[in-house]
């Protein structure tokens, strides 16, 4: 999967169950989960930077995102390395003009491939397949792992949430390779209203079109 798609859904709701011990995990899941299942729309700009061990230096990007429940999201990607990418609600668009491309898939089989992708996209799966532990206890900051209960091959979560509005301001995935995605949030806008036209794409005349088999 391309360090695109594996930021996709960090932004849209967290369901975590609370490991047995301390108050301030409890309250910290609480609080994430309430306000983001308040949370009806969003928009945000975004920074991603990928750093792997067979990378000679981390790949940085950035740009701007909305999602609106249910299913409905659209990032993008400023040059050099323009993407956008439009979830409508049944199909998963990644359109890569300097490629000449387009990907379609199926949303609800975009994210059944076993990454964490997977697990955040609001599917509430992470209840059930993660345990919660509070990494660090911040002055102004909590800092969540999440780690799969049985399939150790999905990597490990971290999420950094702001604790005055227990918004979210960076998350971090680490496969099993070693290879980490940061995605850091900002100028978060919750609840505003948002164009229909922004969760709609047609692909532009002469792209190729590519199915995946699987994604």
């Amino acid at each position: 999967m391309r360090p695109t798609t594996l930021a996709i859904a960090i932004v849209l709701a967290v369901r975590v169950l609370p490991v047995a011990g301390a108050e301030p995990l409890a309250e910290a899941l609480h609080r994430l989960q309430a306000r983001y299942e308040a949370t009806r729309t969003m928009t945000a700009d975004f920074r991603q930077v990928v750093e792997s061990p067979v990378l000679a230096g981390g790949i940085e990007s950035a740009g701007t995102l909305a999602f609106e429940k249910p299913n409905r999201m659209r990032w993008d990607y400023k040059p050099p390395d323009p993407q956008l990418v439009v979830g409508d609600g049944e199909t998963l668009w990644i359109y890569q003009p300097d490629d000449h491309q387009v990907i379609k898939a199926p949303l609800t089989e975009a994210f059944r491939a076993n990454t964490p992708v997977t697990f955040l996209a609001g599917l509430g799966r992470l209840e059930r397949d993660f345990a919660a532990s509070l990494e660090e206890d911040r002055p102004e900051r909590w800092v969540l792992r999440l780690v799969p209960h049985r399939d150790k091959g999905l990597g490990s979560l971290v999420l950094v949430v702001r604790k005055t509005d227990a918004a979210l301001e960076e998350a971090r995935i680490t496969d099993p390779l070693g290879t980490t995605t940061r995605l850091l949030l900002a100028n978060e806008r919750r609840n505003v209203p948002l164009d229909p036209g922004l969760f709609r794409f047609t692909p532009p005349a002469g792209v190729d079109v590519i199915r995946p088999p699987a994604y």
